[in-house]
């Protein structure tokens, strides 16, 4: 499932055009250098926060006109609202609780309790203590690893046929009892578990929602905010969580920093440039090719950088691994191109290797590593039993 060199085969294109297909598949190419100039991450929190509320005031306004073309605007602004939304949490939110978003450690904890509480995400304490959880080699990727047991409480679970893997995809994204207990979930940990300061933010934003729902009405109400917070929100999470590591609820502690590697991978968006053939009609064949690749990267691969493999992303290996390669996971905002430059000074981390590109690749590759795992469980009353599906 791993490929090398996809990036590489769309080097002949357009110099102009190499910065965008930077930032759509998540990779540079091989020696392509850094912006000069980075945003600041100030600057980016309130881009993003500014951004978002244009889309949903927009989104208010195409609500209203009720006609194939706003129907299709709708459908299009989806994409880029939900992961702005996404973002919030898995990149500003995320390098807050890890200190790195803000100069301030009080900025950083400030935000990360404003922004849980205004979109009913889990709260910031509960977060912090998860996810900083995760990054432990004892409980990486295993059954004391709050995402891998949230996935395997979804039916992602070790030992398990491809195709029934599949098949609890497709229900769980279309179960509207995924989504209740998804939602449950959000409010109880902003509503019960949070501190009182974070639960009287949350009972602001409530509030603030109400006034916007009686000043625009349930019908924009619902398409410009409840669809890309919640179920969108909601199936955007879990395409992300289900491939961003090799989970198993079945394994132990990894044994050291290669075995560590191992459960990390980068995920990339795009397909692989076509070759000029020679011969009778090749250019008219190329052509084809060039125009179905050109779909695919608009129609398939766009939406998911879009609203799914928001911002930094996929490097997330590098989040993890970038103290192998001698550098400082501080400089997030880099991580793209400080990923590839850790490939061209040696790769001790390994990262070429382990190169996912197109989101159904990702999940294939999930399963087929899920399938692979032979599982012994212990039923009361009866022998232990070996469910194995190896390949």
């Amino acid at each position: 499932m791993f490929e090398v060199g996809l990036r590489e085969s769309m080097r002949g294109l357009p110099l102009f055009l190499q910065p965008v297909l930077t930032w759509l598949t998540g990779k540079p190419l091989h020696e392509q250098q850094p912006p000069s100039y980075h945003f600041p991450r100030w600057g980016d929190v309130i881009f993003t926060l500014v951004l978002a509320l244009g889309i949903v005031a927009l989104l208010i306004y195409l609500s209203a006109l009720d006609t194939i073309f706003a129907w299709i605007g709708i459908f299009v602004l989806w994409l880029p609202l939900v992961g702005l939304l996404r973002k919030v949490q898995v990149t500003h939110m995320h390098h807050a609780i890890h200190n790195r978003l803000f100069e301030s450690s009080r900025l950083n904890k400030a935000y990360a309790t404003l922004v849980s509480a205004v979109l009913f995400i889990q709260n910031s304490d509960e977060y912090r203590k998860e996810h900083l959880a995760h990054h432990n080699a004892d409980v990486f990727t295993t059954k004391d690893d709050a995402d891998a047991a949230f996935l395997a409480r979804l039916g992602f679970l070790p030992g398990r046929k491809k195709d029934e893997l599949w098949m609890s995809l497709w229900m769980t994204v279309l179960s509207p009892v995924f989504h209740l207990l998804f939602l449950q979930a959000r409010l109880t940990s902003v509503f019960v578990r949070a501190k009182p300061v974070a639960v009287l933010l949350s009972v602001g934003a409530a509030l603030g929602y109400a006034i916007l729902l009686w000043i625009v009405g349930g019908k924009a109400f619902l398409l410009a905010v409840v669809l890309p917070l919640f179920p969108l929100y909601h199936i955007s999470a879990l395409l992300q969580f289900l491939t961003e590591h090799a989970w198993n609820v079945a394994a132990g502690p990894v044994e050291d920093w290669t075995h560590y590697a191992q459960r990390c991978w980068g995920r990339f968006c795009g397909a692989r440039f076509p070759q000029r053939t020679n011969g009778f009609g090749g250019g008219i064949l190329f052509v084809a090719r060039v125009m179905v690749w050109i779909v695919k990267m608009l129609f398939l691969h766009l939406p998911v950088r879009l609203a799914c493999l928001v911002s930094d992303l996929p490097a997330h290996d590098w989040h993890h691994l970038a103290h192998m390669a001698g550098q400082n996971a501080r400089a997030w905002q880099s991580s793209l191109h400080l990923r590839q430059k850790a490939i061209a000074d040696g790769d001790r981390a390994g990262f070429a290797q382990r190169e996912l590109w197109g989101l159904p690749r990702m999940i294939a590759h999930q399963f087929t590593w899920l399938e692979s795992i032979v599982c012994h469980y212990e039923m009361p009353g009866a022998d232990s039993r070996s469910h194995a599906a190896r390949k």
